[in-house]
């Protein structure tokens, strides 16, 4: 039973899909496979009836005294269940006689009659139990037949009806190593496990291969050593038997002085070799019967044992093959990520050594991590990604995703290639957005951030915070973003002199303009460079700029206005001369002081 338990085992173990990737040929070891687990499944079960019912026959020579009266018992309640009914039937004639009299009886013997029918009708009822459990035990007996070691073989056998129908297991498609060796990281590492997996298999097929094998030859060993002896007797019988007919042919021949030839053999010693041989025999071919299918099972494990490890060996070689495709493929992403890293590294020191504007070395690096970011994502999807139309519908999916749920991100990255642009930004220009004026400290693909400045009158001074804004700002149409024309650094400012009624006009806007003009004299080169540097730039020409001043009526009075040009780095020193040119020619000139209404004011023509 132990036996028949580890073939059953054997055998499912077998007719499992054990191999998902693999060569063509073998699906033929997997089939070759299961063929032979069901041949050795049915030369055991084959072995194991002829033995159990070998060992039935010895139990029964050994145990017939002691069976006999269990027997004995058994025929003696199916005779009393036999004797039970001829007495129900007698007594159900008997109950139909009295009923016919009681229907003609005459009253006074109408009373005897019924407690006779009485008395019929329970013993007829006492001899119909009897029956009944006599029939339960009879039938609780008949059913022991089914028991012992042939019932529990039927039984198991019955509990793999696979063995016995024609259908067989169809073994599912296999992945073929020809399309994993081309394909990706993912599905070679795939493959490569489920190679694994198959490995294990095969080696707990080939233990319980070889466990079978030891379990059939422990079992065939003490049944081969009784037919070796059964062999030996009946040859040993066979050369008595030859002898005993030569000495009787011997002893007739002297007797009758005739030859022996011809003449039949004693009865006795006939009688007595022909039983003998006989028993032999039928103890032989019983031993046989249970042997030989043993002998069947062997040999088959032998050949099962031999097909498993040359699909095992197959097995090896295509692990071999996919583990070295993967370790290639590994290489190349490798080399090739190696070349992309190199190749940027060469990039960035070549524009540290060759931009000298740090605008477009910023730029020239910018691009640069894109596109080795960009290659870098390439190599890797290539080479871990093989099914370019299911990655496709799924970046499809992820890209309407993104779309939705980082638009005001992606509005950024599109927005910082416009910032980085011919009019863009750059660090260190000053800007004015959101009514927030600041200097530019760095620009990044997102967002970027500027030191905001505030102050009185015409001087702005860092207030010691960061502005950071989103580079989607540009897209919004309700916050204008201003900055300085690309290569300017200066900025308007006006000058207001407010004059009383009697001033001479015409003298006193000469002489304060005279000032001013004084003072633009010292950075006018610089002034003037910028612009040609603009004009260069924007190829367009541009008008220059310059002092403008005019006498006009404000507020019901006369006021002097005049706009002239400023450096942003040094504003507030310009307007700080102005100012103190006008005092002292004030103080200097009465009539001056004496046309000016009210204090001066200085202020920027823009805010920022």
């Amino acid at each position: 039973m132990a036996h028949l338990n580890s073939v059953i085992q054997f055998y499912r173990s077998s007719i499992q899909p054990i191999q998902k990737a693999g060569e063509p040929n073998d699906v033929i070891y997997r089939d070759q496979a299961v063929a032979q687990a069901s041949q050795v499944a049915g030369f055991a079960f084959q072995s194991a009836k002829a033995e159990s019912a070998l060992i039935a026959g010895y139990q029964a020579h050994t145990e017939a005294q002691a069976s006999g009266a269990q027997s004995g018992e058994q025929q003696r309640m199916q005779n009393t269940e036999a004797m039970a009914e001829k007495q129900i039937a007698a007594l159900k004639a008997q109950e139909a006689a009295l009923d016919k009299q009681i229907a003609s009886a005459k009253p006074k013997a109408l009373a005897g009659l019924q407690a006779q029918r009485k008395q019929i009708e329970g013993a007829l009822d006492l001899e119909t139990a009897m029956k009944d459990a006599l029939e339960k035990i009879v039938g609780m007996v008949a059913g022991d037949n089914d028991t012992g070691l042939v019932g529990d073989i039927e039984r198991l056998q019955q509990s793999v009806p696979e063995l016995q129908g024609t259908n067989k297991t169809a073994a599912p498609p296999l992945t073929t190593l020809e399309s994993a060796r081309s394909s990706g990281l993912t599905s070679q590492g795939a493959v490569l496990f489920e190679l694994i997996e198959t490995r294990h298999a095969l080696t707990t097929l080939i233990h319980n291969n070889d466990r079978l094998h030891q379990q059939a030859l422990a079992l065939r060993l003490p049944m081969s050593k009784i037919l070796r002896s059964l062999v030996q007797q009946g040859q040993q019988l066979s050369q008595d038997t030859a002898a005993a007919v030569t000495q009787a042919a011997a002893a007739q021949a002297a007797a009758t002085g005739k030859a022996a030839v011809g003449h039949e053999v004693p009865a006795a010693t006939q009688t007595n070799s022909g039983t003998t041989i006989g028993n032999i025999t039928t103890e032989f071919k019983a031993l046989a019967a249970a042997t030989v299918p043993l002998s069947q099972e062997i040999i088959v494990l032998e050949q099962s044992r031999a097909n498993l490890a040359a699909w095992q060996a197959a097995v090896d070689q295509e692990y071999n093959t996919i583990f070295h495709a993967l370790l290639l493929r590994i290489l190349v992403i490798a080399i090739a990520l190696g070349v992309i890293i190199g190749a940027g590294e060469l990039w960035t020191r070549a524009t540290n050594k060759y931009v000298r504007d740090i605008r477009r070395r910023r730029q020239f690096l910018i691009v640069r991590r894109v596109v080795v970011s960009f290659l870098s994502v390439l190599v890797i999807l290539f080479g871990f990604v093989t099914q370019f139309n299911s990655l496709a519908t799924f970046a499809g999916f992820i890209t309407a995703g993104i779309a939705v749920g980082l638009q005001t991100i992606l509005l950024s990255v599109a927005a910082y290639f416009f910032i980085i642009g011919r009019y863009g930004i750059k660090v260190g220009d000053r800007i004015t957005i959101s009514s927030v004026t600041g200097d530019v400290i760095d620009v990044g693909l997102v967002r970027f951030y500027m030191m905001e400045l505030a102050g009185s009158g015409t001087a702005l001074n860092p207030t010691g915070r960061v502005a950071v804004f989103s580079n989607a700002v540009l897209f919004q149409a309700g916050t204008p973003l201003y900055k300085q024309i690309p290569g300017t650094e200066y900025a308007w400012h006006e000058l207001t002199v407010k004059l009383t009624d009697a001033a001479n006009y015409r003298l006193v806007c000469d002489a304060m303009m005279k000032e001013v003009h004084a003072i633009y004299e010292s950075y006018r080169t610089q002034i003037e460079r910028q612009h040609r540097d603009v004009q260069n730039w924007m190829q367009t020409a541009i008008d220059p700029p310059g002092i403008e001043s005019r006498l006009q009526f404000s507020g019901g009075a006369f006021q002097l206005w005049a706009r002239f040009p400023v450096q942003i780095t040094n504003a507030s020193e310009v307007d700080e001369k102005v100012t103190q040119a006008l005092f002292d020619l004030m103080a200097r000139n009465a009539e001056v002081k004496a046309a000016v209404a009210a204090t001066p004011m200085i202020q920027a023509s823009v805010r920022g």
